[in-house]
């Protein structure tokens, strides 16, 4: 039997060593602003809600400002009369469309408006610009300098996109001043001026993004924490309900394979009655410890999914080392030696899996997957415990570990 203080050294290491995406990234670093895949999907997503409400409010306050820029143009004093139509034609739906689309809740169609909008903005910024320094009126360059801020900081804008954006932007003024035929003295100027907003801009939104992503890791590793059971150190129900929701969704999105185990102790109520509960305890750390050694890849989860019962989530191609995974966790629970006199299937402490091996291209929904899990799983208990069964989709049953009962009987 394990002693108490033993178990308490596995406990620790389950939580030191659990295969952590978030742990991983945060020590590998990310200094080019990309996260592994699935990281990088869920980083995005949280960064688009933390920055909605800034961005609405830029883009209302921007609608604000063309609204007048577009009256002001109206006039015959304004230096491009041309840009009242195309302000009400052009700028003002992109805008609303760009408002309309924070609320949506689809990633890439509001980034897309947002960006087109930030683009149309800033041609028609340099238009302008560019027409009122041949009148003379040279302050209003000052405007594009204000949005090429913009751009950078205020519309939640990923570093890469604000990047590519502010550098169209500043060409096409450019482009324009040096096409007009604008001095050479206000082209190196304005150039100057240019290239030390965009160098400080982009090094204000790579620290912002920067800084978002080391945020980000860190408290989803303080939520991990708070998402483990204390006893084992795995997952508990609740993370495991959140967590296997996405990773459905991902198998669905990657065309990928998933496998779901349901693991149970078998007549643990009978060894805890026996033993005592310090040793029923002792025995689910030990269990847990075999089952958390399945998990090898980086989407893998383990999970305490009930009081004696388990479940481990494979996340890829049902390979050589997924199908036999199943058949080696019980034999290594076996093989631990721990005495159950209490049981009567065998002498020492077992285990029961239920398997589920699901393809992408099935109907099956994930509730149907935990049912088949489920399913298999009773089985595995009405056939006399200490075995596997397995449930493929578009395959018949197939149980393991049955040998042991043939050889008791």
């Amino acid at each position: 039997m394990v002693l108490g203080t033993e178990n308490s050294k596995l406990v620790t290491s389950l939580y030191k060593e659990a295969t952590s995406l978030y742990e991983d990234q945060l020590k590998a670093g990310f200094e080019s602003l990309r996260f592994g895949d699935f990281l990088e999907e869920e980083f995005r997503d949280d960064y688009l809600k933390q920055n909605f409400q800034k961005s609405r409010l830029v883009m209302g306050m921007s609608l604000i400002g063309v609204v007048i820029v577009t009256l002001m143009n109206n006039s015959n004093a304004a230096p491009s009369p041309v840009m009242g139509r195309f302000g009400l034609s052009l700028m003002m739906p992109m805008l609303l469309a760009s408002l309309f689309a924070s609320y949506m809740g689809n990633r890439f169609i509001y980034q897309s408006t947002v960006a087109l909008s930030a683009l149309v903005i800033g041609v028609a910024g340099s238009i302008v610009d560019v027409q009122a320094s041949l009148v003379g009126q040279g302050y209003y360059f000052a405007g594009q300098i204000g949005w090429l801020f913009i751009i950078w900081s205020m519309l939640g804008l990923l570093f890469t996109s604000a990047t590519g954006l502010c550098a169209v932007v500043s060409l096409i003024y450019m482009g324009c001043a040096s096409y007009v035929g604008l001095p050479v003295e206000q082209l190196f100027f304005e150039g100057f001026m240019l290239l030390n907003v965009n160098l400080l801009g982009g090094y204000s939104c790579y620290k912002i993004e920067y800084s978002a992503r080391r945020t980000f890791l860190e408290s989803r590793i303080l939520a991990q924490l708070a998402e483990r059971d204390g006893l084992t150190g795995l997952y508990n129900r609740r993370a495991f309900d959140e967590y296997i929701e996405r990773i459905w969704r991902q198998s669905q999105r990657e065309n990928c394979a998933l496998t779901v185990m349901l693991i149970d102790i078998d007549h643990f109520k009978s060894y805890n009655d026996f033993y005592g509960h310090q040793a029923g305890d002792d025995a689910l750390t030990q269990v847990a410890n075999v089952i958390a050694s399945g998990m090898q890849r980086p989407l893998d989860i383990a999970a305490r999914y009930g009081g004696e019962e388990f479940a481990l989530v494979l996340y890829g191609p049902a390979t050589e080392y997924v199908k036999k995974l199943p058949e080696r966790l019980r034999c290594q629970v076996l093989e631990l030696g721990t005495v159950h006199e209490a049981a009567t299937h065998t002498k020492f402490l077992s285990i029961s899996i239920g398997v589920a091996v699901i393809s992408p291209d099935t109907n099956c929904s994930l509730g149907g997957v935990i049912r088949m899990a489920d399913e298999a799983l009773y089985q595995a208990k009405e056939d006399g415990r200490n075995r596997v069964v397995i449930r493929q989709s578009g395959t018949t049953d197939v149980a393991t570990g049955r040998f042991r009962a043939r050889e008791a009987s």
